[in-house]
């Protein structure tokens, strides 16, 4: 890499992981430091400490995965800090292909919307950013979405890899959600707004995100109404929920299940274990809808990418009960024969998420 200018000392790797973790804890302390009074710089550091955990999270299935080339990967190197790291775009790619743990297409769209904003502010000017106070409220809203996904994988999805660091993870949060003081307000001062709107006939629902009852209804759908949230401004969908219910493993008491937010039995508190939910829809919901023939039918789902099928024809809609999204049409796939979700068109005349990979290779490679 040519001439250093800086010389550390050789670390192993857990002590690189180490520090690898506390630099991306230190950038989230920093972007919250900055919030008031430098909201730009906010939301650089904030961006920083996302690719930082990914980073992370690949170096310790293997050191090699954090550089940009491992073809050309030196341990002394590395060692010392002397590499190129890979980026957001092949961070996520490895995250599905080499550990079958692909991020939510939510969350990356999240993470890609800030580095949009961070590159912007680093490489040019944002000409949406000059002015403080407006400029923050764009700020938390950019990062109260990237979080609501960031500390869901931290907590959940890596919790063994990240579970010696969950004081600290958790004080974040905590940090992080004394912005609900500045949301609060925020509701307040466009409150009159809000009525005015439900006023003119506006359909206003509780905002996903936030949680506050900002949440105006742009379009009506059989699977949920999409909505824009007046405070955060998250564009999402407010699904349509089921009373679907399966026996508790321990109490055998039914029970609502499709709830992300639901860990544990309501009558017996018994920890709800997911692999138990796909045992018990398996039995109950796997008839299909009225175009499926006789068997049973479970689709891959599109959204999570679960390696295990878990989309079930539940209360006439297609439900996943791992990423509990909703609505999608399921579909044999014409190229590989899996049943999965997804757009039909993409589906049907180029591939589906099982076999997207293997296909874009063999264009690669043969030109069609």
């Amino acid at each position: 890499m040519g001439h250093k200018f800086i010389s550390q000392k050789k670390q192993n790797k857990e002590e690189m992981f180490d520090a690898l973790v506390k630099n991306a804890v230190d950038f989230l302390d920093s972007s919250l430091d900055d919030l008031d009074k430098r909201p730009k710089n906010s939301i650089v550091d904030f961006y920083s400490s996302v690719e930082l955990f990914l980073k992370a999270r690949l170096m310790h299935e293997h050191w090699t995965l954090i550089l940009s080339r491992p073809e050309l990967a030196n341990l002394n190197s590395f060692q010392v800090g002397d590499f190129h790291s890979v980026f957001l775009d092949d961070a996520v790619k490895r995250m599905k292909n080499i550990l079958c743990e692909p991020i939510p297409t939510k969350a990356v769209d999240a993470f890609k919307a800030l580095g949009e904003h961070r590159n912007q502010i680093v490489h040019f000017a944002h000409t949406k950013y000059h002015d403080i106070d407006a400029t923050k409220v764009s700020v938390v809203v950019e990062q109260w979405c990237a979080w609501h996904y960031l500390h869901e994988l931290l907590v959940t999805t890596w919790s063994p890899v990240f579970d010696d660091y969950i004081e600290e993870i958790q004080r974040i949060h905590k940090r992080m959600m004394r912005q609900q003081d500045f949301i609060t307000a925020r509701f307040t001062e466009i409150y009159p707004d809000i009525e005015n709107k439900k006023k003119s006939g506006k359909q206003i629902e509780v905002c996903n995100h936030c949680n506050m009852a900002a949440a105006e209804v742009i379009e009506e759908n059989r699977w949920g109404n999409d909505f824009e949230c007046l405070v955060c401004g998250v564009k999402d969908t407010l699904l349509k929920k089921t009373k679907a219910t399966i026996p508790c493993q321990s109490c055998n008491e039914d029970f609502e299940f499709f709830n992300k937010d639901l860990k544990n039995c309501p009558h017996c508190d018994a920890e709800i274990e997911h692999e138990y939910v796909l045992k018990a829809c398996k039995e109950q919901y796997s008839d299909g809808d009225g175009w499926c023939e006789e068997g049973e039918w479970v689709a891959y789902c599109h959204g999570c990418h679960d390696d295990t099928p878990s989309v079930f024809y539940i209360d006439g809609l297609w439900s996943c009960v791992s990423c509990f999204d909703r609505g999608w049409g399921a579909i044999s796939c014409p190229n590989c024969d899996e049943f999965v979700t997804g757009d039909m068109d993409t589906i049907q005349y180029f591939a589906c998420v099982r076999c997207e990979d293997d296909v874009r290779a063999s264009i690669a490679e043969n030109g069609f």
